[in-house]
């Protein structure tokens, strides 16, 4: 009788560990799960980060010329406003098909001051926005 009862409890203590060890590593799966999407985001962020930067340096170079910003940013322009497309590897899209990212470039000019509100987006929301302010009449000769 003492055999039977150290081996229910050698059972018994089993069974816990068992269990134990599910809670473990359903808590571990979870962790990593989130740590994925988080360095998914953070890896978007960045680019989109990268890419508003570079329109932005491309809407401050042409000095507000439709035509030259459209050549720079190799887009056509549709009210002042500039449309990029990516995919998810943050590859330039032309045609629009399965485009994930979307970045907008408003330009406006009113009394020699440019200024241009680049936003970049998902299927989610915006990612990232950035506002250009550029004085033109410097180029002219004019004080502030």
């Amino acid at each position: 009788m003492n055999e039977s009862s150290k081996s229910r409890y050698f059972l018994a203590e089993l069974l816990m560990n068992c269990l134990l060890f599910a809670v473990s590593a359903a808590v571990c799966v979870a962790v990593l799960a989130h740590a994925n999407i988080a360095g998914k985001k953070s890896a978007a962020l960045s680019m989109a980060v990268s890419e508003a930067q570079n329109v932005a340096e491309s809407v401050k170079a042409s000095k507000g010329e439709p035509q030259l910003l459209g050549t720079l940013l190799d887009t056509k322009e549709s009210d002042g406003v500039y449309t990029l497309l990516y995919d998810e590897n943050w590859q330039r899209l032309f045609d629009g098909s399965d485009a994930v990212y979307e970045l907008r470039a408003v330009v406006n000019i009113d009394d020699n001051m440019l200024q241009s509100d680049i936003s970049v987006a998902d299927g989610e929301g915006a990612i990232y926005t950035l506002r250009v302010l550029r004085y033109l009449g410097a180029e002219k000769g004019e004080s502030v």
